[in-house]
């Protein structure tokens, strides 16, 4: 699973290291921009295998990538 998130999310090292606690085959990405720019500051938003995903909290994006 390749993930990439942007690196304007104020919690996102919080993000990376749930991700990888969760999915340690999972290859994580910090890109400058994800072309999500109304929705990355304020919530977990990321690019998985080119599907954009946003969700209100860690623990619903986390949820989110149990279904891919």
């Amino acid at each position: 699973m390749k993930i990439k998130l942007c690196k304007k999310y104020s919690k996102k090292n919080k993000l990376v290291k749930k991700i990888v606690l969760n999915y340690p085959s999972a290859e994580v990405t910090i890109k400058s921009c994800i072309g999500m720019c109304k929705y990355c500051k304020s919530m977990p938003t990321a690019i998985v295998d080119g599907e954009k995903i946003k969700k209100k909290s860690i623990k619903k994006f986390i949820k989110a990538l149990d279904s891919k």
